[in-house]
């Protein structure tokens, strides 16, 4: 078995990453693609109420883990959950606390 060639820095420059799911999903003018209707929003606040961060203050989701919420408590206009079923695969280090997002964050 022959070893497999190392990529140059110009053809990892050039990889593609490969998004799934409703989270990575764009409006046509750049802005993230958010549920009509969710209970995440509702979720996110219990969190900040009721959730310390290490550094003992409230709770905050990175604006990826907030999509992500936001997403997986979408309810249809039956109010019957969208999604029954779901994985979220991260590297090891992945969501470490960046700052707080606000709605308007999410918008961009």
């Amino acid at each position: 078995m022959s070893p497999i060639p190392a990529l140059t820095a110009e053809e990892i420059d050039a990889l593609e990453p490969t998004f799934l799911g409703p989270t990575w999903l764009k409006e046509p003018d750049g802005s993230w693609k958010l549920p009509e209707r969710t209970l995440g929003w509702q979720i996110a606040g219990w969190c900040a109420e009721f959730l310390k961060a290490e550094d003992g203050g409230p709770w905050r989701f990175t604006r990826e883990q907030l999509r992500f919420v936001l997403w997986w408590y979408a309810v249809d206009d039956t109010g019957r959950f969208i999604y029954r079923k779901g994985v979220l695969q991260r590297l090891k280090g992945w969501g470490l606390w960046q700052g707080p997002p606000s709605r308007g964050d999410l918008a961009r």
